[in-house]
């Protein structure tokens, strides 16, 4: 285990009962390393872990490469995606608000937004089928004839240089449940695109929660140790199943103490006011 780690650069000595290894910020290694399922005690300036707890170990001090959601973490999508699951539920007579939506994605299993529209509803009484609540979103968020797409008012979070001076570190990847069509566009639109080494949409894997993206993408990236920073309990599950480390971040326009709370809960290692905080936890 010491060979491998130190061979990672990972500071690591033998000691009695386990594995010391030296980390900047004692606490955030200690809770990334429970989220992968790994006790690690404080001692000195660093942390022991048993000495079976090499792959969570490598996975937190020396990742090969970064995970990002898309939505609510590099691109702002308080006036599209959301507001097209308050249109789409709008056309058929149900009043969803941002915090009823806020409150139904902490819940999980909500990472397909047509879903998530037609659940709410249903809450309200109003049974309406998939593929009518589909079309009903889908002409809110891509447009129509007489009114624009809400996809036109997203925006980065992140400035490119930001995520550029990543990208020369570790290759960097997307994992989210939007469609192929409507992530290329934001790429291709936002100049995100030229900085991504790997992505995965949905219908090209299961959706989050299940780990099934998230290994997609690291295959694509041909790397096996990440951190992945997400915005739902879904990104957190999905990472932790991975082995992946899980690094929250509260979404613009969610409730910061209810948003924390979840994730929390969920298992992330920490939680970011703003993904520009990730760099302070980098190795």
């Amino acid at each position: 285990m010491i060979a491998r780690l130190q061979a990672a650069g990972v500071d690591a000595r033998d000691v009695e009962g386990g594995v010391w290894i030296g980390v900047p910020d004692r606490a955030f290694a200690q809770a990334a390393l429970r989220a992968l399922g790994v006790s690690a005690v404080v001692a000195g300036g660093g942390v022991q872990v048993p000495a079976d707890a090499v792959d969570a170990v490598l996975a937190v001090c020396a990742p090969e490469c970064l995970l990002f959601d898309l939505d609510g973490v590099l691109a702002d999508v308080s006036q599209s995606y959301r507001a097209a699951i308050v249109a789409a539920a709008a056309a058929f007579g149900v009043t969803l608000t941002p915090a009823a939506i806020a409150a139904g994605k902490a819940e999980g299993d909500a990472n397909n937004d047509w879903v998530l529209t037609r659940r709410l509803m249903a809450r309200q009484g109003v049974e309406v089928s998939l593929e009518a609540v589909t079309e009903a979103f889908e002409a809110a968020y891509q447009g129509t004839d007489d009114a624009p797409g809400l996809w036109r008012t997203e925006r980065l979070l992140v400035d490119l240089e930001w995520l550029g001076a990543l990208g020369e570190r570790w290759p960097l990847g997307i994992v989210t449940g939007r469609p192929r069509g409507d992530a290329d566009r934001f790429f291709g639109e936002t100049g995100l695109g030229a900085l991504v080494a790997a992505s995965v949409t949905m219908h090209e894997a299961a959706a989050k929660p299940d780990p099934a993206p998230v290994r997609l993408c690291l295959e694509r990236l041909g790397r096996r140790r990440a951190w992945l920073v997400g915005d739902t309990p879904d990104d957190v599950r999905a990472a932790r199943a991975a082995g992946v480390v899980p690094i929250g971040v509260v979404a613009p326009g969610d409730d910061a103490g209810e948003t924390r709370a979840a994730l929390e809960a969920a298992g992330a290692a920490v939680v970011l006011d703003h993904v520009r905080q990730l760099t302070e936890y980098l190795p």
